[in-house]
């Protein structure tokens, strides 16, 4: 008996030990607790200045960022007005390609008739030519198949041997385009 109460004893003052440093513990943290709730004059504005400066610098790195984005913005658009610049100047003038080439199309007999002729097919060299220098190139699609992006189907045939269907049998006017863009589609007539 006197075993066990030695050994009760013992329990008891380990188990009172372990809930005096549990309560010290417990005391620690509610102390650093309170000093943190309660910061110096100088630490909260530290802290305020600290907050101040990350909330600025952030500002500073979103506004960075938006002048870059601006910028490469406004370098794809410069390049694509670059890129498609005669766009308004080739579709006015190509009316007027299209009436020079009907007028050498037409058969002459005589000398003055053939001189003129000859002056015509020298000037839409010359606009060919331009044409050529400003990317602007012709669209031929002449036996090849139908291409809804480049092409505008006026009207069909029937399929033959030599003409296979979704095939461009005819062009009735010459489509143009522009580096990639298309700034008339060619007129044509396709087998079906």
């Amino acid at each position: 008996m006197a075993k066990d109460k030695e050994e009760k004893n013992t329990d008891q003052k380990v188990s009172s030990k372990e809930k005096s440093n549990s309560k010290s513990v417990k005391d620690d943290s509610s102390k650093k607790k309170a000093k943190t709730k309660e910061l110096s004059p100088e630490a909260k504005k530290i802290q305020e200045l600290e907050n101040k400066v990350d909330e600025l610098s952030d500002k500073y790195l979103r506004s960075e960022a938006e002048m870059q984005n601006m910028q490469s913005r406004f370098k794809r658009e410069k390049a694509s007005m670059l890129k498609y610049d005669g766009q308004k100047l080739a579709s006015s003038i190509l009316p007027v390609i299209d009436n020079l080439q009907r007028a050498v199309e037409v058969e002459v007999d005589d000398e003055s008739g053939k001189q003129l002729k000859k002056g015509v097919e020298m000037v839409i060299s010359h606009f060919n030519k331009a044409l050529g220098e400003n990317d602007i190139e012709s669209i031929n699609p002449l036996n090849e198949k139908f291409d809804p992006n480049l092409c505008q189907a006026v009207q069909t045939e029937a399929a033959d041997d030599e003409h296979p269907a979704d095939t461009v049998v005819k062009v009735l006017q010459k489509g143009y385009k522009l580096s990639d863009r298309v700034i008339r589609p060619a007129m044509v007539v396709v087998a079906q």
